[in-house]
This record gives structure tokens, sequence and C-alpha cells, in this order.
């Protein structure tokens, strides 16, 4: 039986009104136990209010986002069942339109981003679309860089993302696809697992956020990645691996869609 507590700090109080401080000041978002069947850890998250990043964070995808812009603005068609966007396995999905058909769907995925940049191009991903739901994939948080997030960090920031669709899209449902093992991030494995983990309890307690597994169907029967979804990068799926997506999720957007006509 899983043990969870979670104390929620005033992270999304600060973000949007505090006071000006120093860049060295971090302040806990969220502190979250839990105990399973598996290990015990201790998951803590902080978000800066003052970034120390430089511009790169705002500027590093700007090609990608300026297309993004552009193809949204040339668009006559504004109200769509569903929006997806997060990274580059979501841009790489080739066929989402006729995979998820009848369903209208537009991609905005752009390669490398992680949860940070999708807060500081929020506007420009979600600009001109309505639509009934949304799907997200980003997984770059903990890739084996320098400036990983923790695990926790990577829920905090989750939450203010998912906190900033519910404000601006009230009651349009969001579909969180799980973290991907893979053989390129072995090594990142059990933090992976940890953010799955946080990720499906959050929902559980989220009206509008719904966890899909999309890991567990891209693994093998012993539990190891099955490399034959998965393109020579190994770290990308292929288009094996995205139909085993579409049979999972697909059925759910399908009813959502259907109880919220537009």
């Amino acid at each position: 039986m899983k043990n969870i507590s979670i104390i929620a700090a005033a992270a999304l109080a600060i973000i949007s009104c505090a006071q000006p401080q120093n860049q060295t000041d971090n302040f806990k978002g969220t502190v979250i136990t839990i105990n399973d069947s598996t290990s015990t850890f201790l998951a803590e998250g902080r978000i800066p209010v003052i970034k120390e990043s430089d511009m790169g964070w705002i500027t590093r995808y700007a090609d990608q986002i300026k297309a993004l812009e552009e193809k949204a603005a040339a668009d006559s068609v504004s109200e769509v069942d569903v929006v997806f966007f997060g990274s580059s396995s979501i841009r790489l999905w080739k066929g989402l339109e006729d995979m998820m058909s009848p369903l209208r769907v537009v991609n905005r995925g752009y390669g490398g981003a992680t949860v940070r940049d999708i807060h500081y191009n929020y506007s420009s991903i979600m600009a001109h679309y309505r639509p009934k739901a949304f799907v997200v994939f980003c997984d770059n948080d903990i890739a084996g860089n320098p400036n990983d997030l923790t695990t926790g960090e990577v829920l905090d920031h989750y939450r203010l993302l998912f906190q900033r669709l519910a404000y601006d899209y009230p009651d349009t449902p969001v579909f969180f696809l799980s973290w991907k093992y893979s053989d390129l991030r072995a090594g990142l494995r059990e933090k992976q697992r940890i953010v799955n983990h946080l990720m499906a309890e959050y929902a559980a307690i989220s009206p509008q956020v719904t966890f899909v597994d999309v890991n567990s169907l891209l693994l093998d029967e012993n539990g190891d990645v099955n490399p034959s979804l998965f393109e020579n990068d190994n770290l990308h799926i292929n288009t094996d691996g995205y139909l085993l997506w579409t049979s999972v999720l697909k059925p759910q957007l399908l009813e959502i869609c259907s109880e919220n006509e537009i």
C-alpha cells in the first residue's frame, strides 16, 4: 500500500506575486515522501523566483518557435479536437493526423523542448487554437545534463503548467504521456520511474489531468526496452511505437471529445 504525503508550499503564489528577490534565493515548491513496495525516496522541488539562466533559455529554439507561430497564423481553423505539444517525440509523430482520425488534431511539438522551455514559449505554443483536449509529452528535463532538474522539480514545473492551462482553458482535459525508457538514457531509468510515479499520483488527485502509461507499451516481457519499437538513435520511437501509443490514447480522446462538443 502506498503511503503518500504531499506538502504543497506556496510555489504558485511566489511565482505570481513575489517581491524582488536575490537570484540565489530558492523556494521550495513541493516536498513529497513516497513509500512503496520497491523503494523509499524523498523528492524535493524548488523553483527560483528569478531564474539564474541566461537568455539561452528563451532564444535557443527561436527558429522552431517562429515556425509554430507562422503555422498557427496561417491556419484558418482554430477550433480543434486535440492540441499535441511537447518535445521531439511529439514533433516527429509522423502520421499523427491519420492515426488520430476522425479527430481533428494539431502538432505543436518542437525538438529538444523541456518543460522549462514550454513555460517560456507557452503563448506561442498555445496561440490560436481552442481544443477540447491537450496531450503533452516532454521528458528532456532529466537527460543526463548538468542543468537537469530533480524529480521533484519536474513535478513542480508540470504543476505550474497545468495550473496555467486550467486558468486559460477551464475544464479542458490534459493527457500527460508518461516518460519513456530508452537504451540511450538507460542510466536515467530510476529517475524516470520516479517522475512517472509522481505524475501518476498527481493526476490521481487532479480533476483535469489524466496520466497515460505509454512507457509500458515499449517494454518486453522482462521489462526491458523493446528495440524494435525505436529508431536507430535508441531514443525516439518509430511508427510501430506510435501505433502502440495511439492504441491506448485514441480511445480516451474519442470519449472526451464526444463529451465536449465544440
